[in-house]
């Protein structure tokens, strides 16, 4: 959420539209899910609310995130886990907002999604070898269809490194 705050001040409402448009594809929140965190994210102090009178209508509650709130955002995203509660869709959600970080963090992040990968193709692959001599079914399907992500994620992770890369080193200063 703070993330999605770092955009600027928006009503919950707008709050939702944004993540419908920007992340929908990891992680969209409820509307009531944002209306709940919100005025906890106030009361602990990493965002701000102001109401804006609207003639004929309730008041609307604007948000914006505060310092603090930045502050806070960047830890979470300082924290790089080989294997996060939330799974793939935490590495990818904090490679989004890795805008709010810096590109090392972001490399952190790619790296450890990597390792991650890794051991998931590495067990994949385990599966395989055991049912490869069973005609396929079902169950083999799936499977083939999950080696073919990790293995299209991993190539994904490498373009995405390499990019982030020439952007760090175009960026250093030349002697």
């Amino acid at each position: 959420m703070l993330g999605l705050l770092g955009a600027g001040e928006r009503s919950g409402y707008e709050l939702a539209k944004l993540a419908e448009e920007g992340v929908a594809y990891l992680w969209t929140p409820s509307r009531s899910q944002i209306y709940k965190v919100l005025p906890r994210l106030v009361a602990a102090g990493f965002a701000r609310m102001r109401e804006i009178e609207q003639r004929g209508r309730p008041d609307k509650a604007l948000y914006e995130v505060t310092p603090a709130g930045l502050e806070a955002l960047r830890s979470w995203l300082d924290d790089v886990e080989d294997e996060p509660v939330g799974g793939r869709v935490v590495f990818a959600l904090k490679l989004f907002l890795c805008d709010f970080a810096s590109p090392n963090t972001a490399l952190a992040h790619l790296f450890a999604y990597r390792r991650f990968l890794e051991r998931r193709l590495e067990l994949y692959e385990r599966m395989e070898a055991r049912v490869a001599d069973s005609p396929p079914g079902y169950p083999e399907h799936v499977l083939r269809h999950g080696l073919t992500r990790v293995r299209a994620t991993l190539a994904w992770i490498d373009e995405t490194t390499a990019a982030v890369e020439s952007d760090v080193n175009s960026a250093a200063p030349t002697k």
